[in-house]
């Protein structure tokens, strides 16, 4: 962490001086260990990637990797249908997007980065160890294993680095994509507590059709219900129907001076083959997403959604990001405007029926 400091700090000062060599001399991607009581679901190493930037435009990207919930899916024997460790060969902050600093239209190439890695199949919020009884034939001796579904307490390493580090932002962009998506609105919430003065901008990537009847037993088994009930905006949360718009509108809530938002493709096919896990026989994603995003807009009207046609998955950190355009609409530029704090239009409303 001594090395990391003194990064920082030279980064710091490089914002604050026209010596352009001190700027490109800092490292591109630094990996910062996540500590005591961080992990994945089944080993205890954890990390997350800093690129340093304008210390005054901070980003926090949430990772995805899929998730899991029975021993069907969490299974390493099996099936599993999650990102199980962290990938030993990854330096940082790999992908195009918002995440390729060096591309000349990045509205957020000067930002400050923080990735966090995805490994604990909870979306990112969990704080509990479940033991699970695995999914082989009947014929083979049963056997239980467990998952650590422990989330919570790597974001929280992530953010309270930040918060160590970058003392004053002017904005702070709090994304996710797919499974991180699904919890960026809590964190962008509690960043916002943390930075009164920051003007905070939310973007969830590739998960907002997730409507089904299971969400809340899944998220109670994570512990996520009863971690975040002891916070005033979901204590009165009837626990039974727990959905991820929950998510949203209790930081709404919490934090109304956020702009909450998402991108969805109207086909997405990651989230209708998830939703066919969850059950759903023959789930109709332009559906579910108008009626998602109806029950977060009749909490916050200040909610803002951009829908593209097609089956692709998640935008944010793909080359795509760049040629995106709906209703004439450019992805790029609806985002500029988000973290500008200019007033944009849903998108692509048509492919929702």
């Amino acid at each position: 962490m001594r090395v990391i400091a003194l990064v920082a700090l030279a980064t710091l000062f490089a914002w604050g001086s026209p010596d352009v060599s001190a700027q490109a001399a800092a490292p591109a991607w630094t990996k910062v260990e996540g500590g005591p009581g961080t992990g994945c679901s089944h080993d205890s190493t954890f990390a997350f990637f800093v690129h340093e930037g304008n210390p005054r435009h901070v980003m926090l990207y949430l990772d995805g990797g899929g998730a899991c919930w029975n021993g069907t899916t969490c299974d390493l024997q099996g099936r599993p249908t999650y990102t199980v460790a962290l990938d030993p060969a990854r330096t940082g902050g790999e992908g195009a997007g918002i995440l390729d600093v060096g591309h000349p239209e990045n509205p957020l190439r000067d930002y400050s980065i923080v990735v966090v890695p995805y490994c604990t199949a909870d979306v990112h919020l969990g704080s509990r160890e479940v033991s699970y009884r695995d999914s082989l034939p009947a014929d083979r001796a049963p056997r239980t294993f467990v998952v650590r579904h422990q989330g919570a307490s790597n974001v929280a390493s992530a953010i309270g680095w930040i918060r160590s580090y970058w003392k004053a932002p002017e904005i702070v962009f709090v994304a996710g994509g797919s499974a991180g998506a699904i919890p960026s609105p809590v964190y962008a919430a509690e960043l916002a507590r943390n930075y009164p003065a920051a003007r905070v901008v939310q973007l969830g990537d590739g998960a907002g059709g997730y409507r089904t009847e299971q969400v809340a037993g899944i998220l109670a088994g994570w512990g996520v219900v009863e971690r975040l009930r002891r916070e005033p905006a979901y204590s009165g949360v009837d626990s039974s129907r727990f959905t991820f718009e929950t998510l949203y509108n209790g930081a709404a809530k919490a934090a109304p001076r956020v702009q909450f938002a998402q991108y969805n493709n109207a086909d997405d096919e990651i989230q209708v083959t998830f939703l066919k896990l969850l059950g759903l026989e023959n789930p109709v994603l332009p559906a579910l997403l108008r009626d998602n995003l109806a029950d977060i807009r009749r909490q916050n009207g200040a909610f803002r959604s951009y829908t593209a046609p097609g089956t692709m998955h998640t935008i944010l950190t793909r080359p795509e990001f760049y040629a995106m355009r709906v209703d004439d609409i450019s992805l790029r530029d609806w985002i500029a405007s988000l973290l500008e704090g200019r007033t944009v239009s849903d998108v692509g409303a048509a492919l929702l029926p």
